[in-house]
């Protein structure tokens, strides 16, 4: 059976990442922290054993480095025991954007490995 191609449909190209990331439910329990694995200027995917449902509003806490970027999100896609996909709605302080597009392209100009296996989720 040969490869099933697909097209890509995201309006920003994502890049991988690693990096802790603190999720703070609009409704219900304090937060918790899950690993960002993909990033663009449109949204993200986090790691996490308990993904919450789609369509929660979140406050997402990216650290980086020794700053951080507040960022409102909408869940667009949960996996159970895997994780979840993020649109973003809004930022939270005022630098928030000019922090992701540098955080963003400085990932841009990183190598990207030989044997790197794409993701879609």
């Amino acid at each position: 059976m040969p490869a099933v191609e697909y097209k890509e449909r995201r309006r920003h190209p994502r890049f991988p990442c690693d990096t802790g990331v603190r999720i703070h439910p609009e409704k219900g329990n304090a937060g918790y922290w899950g690993t960002l694995s993909d990033i663009s200027m449109g949204g993200c995917y986090v790691f996490t054993f308990s993904p919450l449902p789609v369509a929660q509003i979140v406050t997402l806490v990216i650290k980086i480095d020794n700053a951080e970027i507040n960022v409102a999100a909408r869940t667009v896609s949960s996996h159970p025991g895997v994780g979840m996909g993020f649109a973003f709605q809004g930022f939270v302080q005022e630098d928030g954007e000019a922090r992701l597009k540098a955080f963003v392209d400085r990932l841009s100009m990183m190598p990207k490995p030989k044997d790197q296996v794409a993701v879609f989720h």
